[in-house]
C-alpha cells in the first residue's frame, strides 16, 4: 500500500483553517468517512522520527507485513545517534557508548552487524585539580566510594521529593565542599543524567535499571548499527510534522510543512524536548495525564567538543581525564580517542546548566573555553587543534536537549504513562517513555519495539 499526501485542496483547507479542535474535527471527521475492509497487516502506520526508536518500530511492523512510512524532520536518520566523520575518524556527537553490554539489545545489534567494539574502563583515568596538579588515584577512589555510598543512601527513607543538591547539602555539607566530591557529582551524576543536580529528583535520579558489564564504544561508528534496521523502510527526510489529528473511527492525519498524510495509526518518537516545546499540535489535545507527564519529566543536556591535534599532548593510553573546574559542569571530563581509533582526538564534555549556557555561544568561544581547560591539564603551550566539532543539542530544533531525566516533582509513572496508547490510533516511543531505561539507546530501541507491538495489538 502506497502512502501519499492528500491532494484534495478542500480537505487541506479544512485541516489548516484553524487550530481549534472542534472546527478541525468538523472539517476532517464529520464526513462519515469509512476505512476499507482490510486485514490487520494491510493497515498503515506512520512513524514520526527516524531515530532508533522509530526505526525499531518500523522494522518490526514491516517484518510483520504492515505498511509503514517514516517521516523525519531533519536531513538524516539516526536522531541522537549522530556519527560525524569530518575529522577523518568517527566521532559521536550524540550516543557514544553501549552502556552495559551484557544481554544489551544494542550489543546484540553490534554483534549481528559485525561491529568492532572497544571496552572503555572507568578505572583508566587521571584527574587534575583546578590548578592542573594531578590528584592521586587513591584519593579519587576513596572519595568515589564515599560518593557512591552517600548517593545510595539518598532516597531510601525520603517521603518528600527534593532536589539532589538540596539533599546533599543537608546530609553532607562537608562533602559538598570537598572539590573531589563536587567534581564527581558533576562528572558522574550530571553526566549520567544530563541534568544539573539542582533539578534532579533526589528520590528517583538513580533508580533506573542497567545492564551489566563495562561500557563499550563502536570503533567504526554508532551509526553503522542503523543500516540493518533501515533496509527497505520508506523514509522521507526534511518532513517536520506540525499537526497530528487523530480519531479512533477515521484514523490519523499528519500535517508537515507542505503535505498531509493519512494512516490508521501513528507512532510519535520525537524527543521529549520537542514535545515539551509543543512544536507538534495534537488534535484533539493529548489527554491531561500525558500533558502533565511531558511537563514534569526533565530534558537534560550534554555538550561535546571533539578536537583533533597534529600531535599528542596527553598520555597516550589514559582513556579518561578529569578536571576539577571551579564552575559546576564546565569541561570537567575528557575522552581520549587514541586507544581505540589511533587518532590524536580529545573530546571535552560539559553538563547541566553550564552545557545549556555554553551552547548559546558561538563555536569559537566554545573552543577557546574548552582549550583553557585542556591547557590547565597539559600545559599552557598546548596548541589549538587543527580541526574540531562542537555539539549544540539544546539548540537543535528537532531535539532541544540530549536525553530525559527524573526532574524534581516527576516519578517513574510519568515516564511510563507516555508509552500507553491514546485511543486506538496513537502512541509514543523514545527513551523518555520507559523509566527503567530512560536516557539510553537501548531504552529508545526497546520502546520502539514495544510501540510496534502496541500498534499491532491495537489495530487488530
Amino acid at each position: 500500500m502506497v502512502f501519499r499526501p492528500r491532494n484534495s485542496s478542500l480537505n487541506r483547507r479544512n485541516f489548516l483553517k484553524t487550530s481549534a479542535s472542534s472546527v478541525v474535527f468538523a472539517g476532517l471527521f464529520d464526513l462519515n468517512q469509512t476505512q476499507p475492509n482490510v486485514s490487520a497487516r494491510g493497515k498503515r502506520v506512520i512513524i514520526i522520527g527516524a531515530g532508533i526508536a522509530g526505526l525499531a518500530a518500523a522494522r518490526d511492523l514491516m517484518d510483520t507485513g504492515y505498511s509503514v512510512l517514516v517521516l523525519e524532520a531533519s536531513n538524516k536518520i539516526g536522531g541522537r545517534i549522530r556519527t560525524n566523520r569530518a575529522l577523518g575518524v568517527p566521532i559521536e556527537e550524540g550516543a557514544g557508548w553501549i552502556h552495559g553490554p551484557k544481554n544489551n539489545p544494542i550489543m546484540k545489534l553490534a554483534e549481528q552487524s559485525g561491529q568492532k567494539t572497544f571496552v572503555t574502563k572507568d578505572s583508566n583515568f587521571t584527574v587534575y585539580n583546578h590548578m592542573g596538579k594531578q590528584v592521586s588515584n587513591q584519593k579519587i577512589s576513596k572519595m568515589g566510594q564515599e560518593h557512591e555510598q552517600m548517593l545510595g543512601l539518598i532516597g531510601s527513607g525520603m517521603n518528600k521529593d527534593m532536589a539532589l543538591s538540596e539533599v546533599l547539602e543537608h546530609m553532607a555539607p562537608r562533602m559538598t565542599r570537598n572539590p573531589i566530591f563536587r567534581w564527581m557529582t558533576s562528572a558522574y551524576t550530571e553526566f549520567d543524567t544530563g541534568s544539573p543536580v539542582s533539578e534532579l529528583s533526589a528520590m528517583y535520579f538513580s533508580q533506573n535499571d542497567m545492564f551489566e558489564g563495562e561500557d563499550v564504544v563502536l570503533v567504526d561508528g554508532y551509526d553503522r548499527l542503523l543500516e540493518p534496521l533501515t533496509h527497505g523502510i520508506p523514509i522521507l527526510n526534511r518532513k517536520p510534522v506540525q499537526r497530528i489529528a487523530y480519531h479512533d473511527r477515521v484514523g490519523v492525519f499528519v500535517q508537515t510543512d507542505k503535505e498531509i498524510f493519512e494512516s490508521d495509526f501513528v507512532i510519535v518518537t520525537v524527543p521529549l524536548g520537542v514535545l515539551k516545546a509543543k512544536d507538534i499540535e495534537f488534535i484533539p489535545p493529548l489527554p491531561k495525564i500525558h500533558r502533565n507527564a511531558i511537563e514534569r519529566v526533565g530534558m537534560g543536556d550534554v555538550t561535546k567538543i571533539a578536537m583533533k591535534f597534529d600531535e599528542l599532548h596527553w598520555p597516550e593510553k589514559t582513556q579518561y581525564f578529569g578536571l576539577m573546574t571551579q564552575t559546576q559542569g564546565r569541561w570537567n571530563y575528557f575522552l581520549n580517542h587514541k586507544p581505540f581509533i589511533n587518532a590524536n582526538v580529545l573530546t571535552a564534555l560539559s553538563f547541566g546548566n553550564y552545557s545549556r549556557m555554553i551552547e548559546t555561544m558561538d563555536h569559537d568561544y566554545m573552543l577557546e573555553d574548552a582549550m583553557k581547560a585542556v591547557r590547565t591539564m597539559f600545559g599552557s603551550d598546548t596548541p589549538d587543534p587543527r580541526h574540531y566539532i562542537a555539539t549544540r543539542w539544546s539548540q537543535d530544533p528537532y531535539t532541544k536537549g540530549s536525553f530525559s531525566y527524573a526532574k524534581v516533582g516527576s516519578d517513574p509513572y510519568d515516564f511510563n504513562i507516555l508509552s500507553e496508547p491514546i485511543g486506538h490510533c496513537l502512541t509514543f516511543a523514545g527513551e523518555h517513555t520507559d523509566f527503567k531505561y530512560h536516557g539510553t539507546v537501548h531504552g529508545a530501541y526497546l520502546s520502539g519495539k514495544k510501540a510496534a507491538k502496541v500498534a499491532m495489538e491495537t489495530m487488530l
